[in-house]
């Protein structure tokens, strides 16, 4: 769940592989920067907003409810994302809609996930020792799942189990199908390192991190206004002065990027391929990062300003799941009639020689992974067969 990349590993891969890489524009959202992908770790130390950055006052953070007194339909849409729920506290309801009492075996070990008044207690048992623990975070929307992190003594655990929707009950957590644990304690768990809670809450949450510091009891639940556009004090501060449309906002609009930049910005949470490329990841489980799959397309890079992950996804909504949605999409580049990307240049591209409907259900289709119990789409356009393959 956590990138786990050294900074000396980081800055080798930029002077010898990408020369150039930390210079990024004066202007941050501007169509200009970088022109490849770039490494999360190298855009938290370069000037200016990013997602997960954690070097500003928590004071500047002003809530979502005050984005929505401006922006009163895009606040009501965007709370009900999953990316607005993606972690929660572990009380009573979190649990809502789930067994009662949840019960899984693995090896030599019962698990159970059981609620409480107050919340759940997650134990373990080889029927000679036990462990148990109080449930402390729920990470997930329950679009997919949910894993579980706990606490002992001020250090994170991350459950051994999750819940995941296809079952509506219990399995091996990702990542965890290959261990066999020697101990109870490892059997209930797994020990996080110091640096994981910041990297998993910096994704699932906004403002965990704030003046440099991990302050989880000061965040605010979920991907909210904040975590993609910056604190903003300063916005809703100049917003309430008299503004004539020439004077900065002093907000971060990840809308004026160029499309190497954008996908990074996605891919701040969602892995950049450099990010990718630093922690080896194979096999149908690359899946699970987009940006990094999009930028494996024969398309990408063609000089579209119009291919980024937001030509299909709008952050402020719910994800779209019937695939005959996205056909204009498509079919605004692959049509006689298509128009000219930003700087105004026309491409010419193939149009559909079987059908114009349904695209992406050829050209990005859905692969199962089964030890997630669940189907990820390929964002690699292309031509695709039954099996996924890199």
């Amino acid at each position: 769940m956590a990138r786990s990349i050294s900074i000396l590993g980081v800055l080798l891969l930029v002077n010898l592989v990408t020369p150039g890489a930390l210079t990024i524009s004066s202007e941050p959202g501007s169509q200009m920067g970088h022109r490849t992908s770039t490494a999360t770790e190298i855009r938290m130390i370069d000037p200016g907003w990013w997602p997960t950055k954690g070097t500003l006052a928590r004071d500047q953070y002003v809530g979502s409810e005050a984005c929505g007194r401006c922006h009163q339909d895009i606040f009501g849409t965007q709370t009900n994302t999953p990316m607005a729920h993606a972690v929660k506290t572990a009380t009573a309801d979190a649990f809502t809609d789930v067994p009662q009492a949840m019960r899984f075996r693995a090896g030599a070990y019962d698990y159970s996930v059981s609620q409480t008044a107050t919340g759940a207690e997650y134990s373990t048992t080889n029927g000679q020792q036990s462990a148990s623990a109080a449930l402390k975070w729920v990470f997930g929307d329950r679009q997919f799942g949910d894993t579980f992190l706990y606490q002992q003594n001020g250090v994170y655990f991350e459950s051994r189990v999750s819940y995941y929707r296809a079952l509506n009950g219990l399995d091996l957590t990702t990542g965890r199908t290959g261990f066999a644990p020697s101990r109870i304690e490892t059997a209930l768990g797994r020990r996080m390192s110091s640096d994981e809670p910041p990297l998993c809450f910096g994704c699932h949450s906004t403002a965990s991190s704030t003046d440099g510091q991990f302050r989880p009891e000061r965040m605010i639940l979920g991907v909210t206004c904040e975590a993609c556009h910056g604190p903003g004090a300063q916005h809703v501060a100049q917003m309430n002065l008299e503004h004539d449309g020439r004077t900065s906002t002093l907000i971060f609009n990840p809308a004026r990027l160029g499309p190497a930049d954008a996908a990074d910005f996605c891919g701040a949470c969602h892995r950049t391929s450099a990010d990718v490329s630093l922690n080896p990841v194979t096999g149908i489980f690359v899946l699970r990062f987009p940006a990094y799959r999009l930028e494996q397309s024969r398309c990408w890079g063609s000089g579209d300003a119009r291919l980024t992950c937001t030509a299909c996804h709008d952050p402020h909504r719910a994800r779209v799941r019937d695939a005959s949605f996205y056909d204009k999409i498509c079919l605004s580049c692959h049509s006689k009639a298509s128009g000219g990307d930003a700087k105004g240049q026309v491409h010419t591209t193939a149009t559909g020689k079987v059908s114009n409907h349904d695209c992406v259900s050829c050209h990005m289709p859905k692969y199962a992974i089964s030890s997630m119990h669940t189907d990820f789409t390929d964002h690699k356009i292309g031509i695709h067969g039954d099996h996924f393959t890199e």
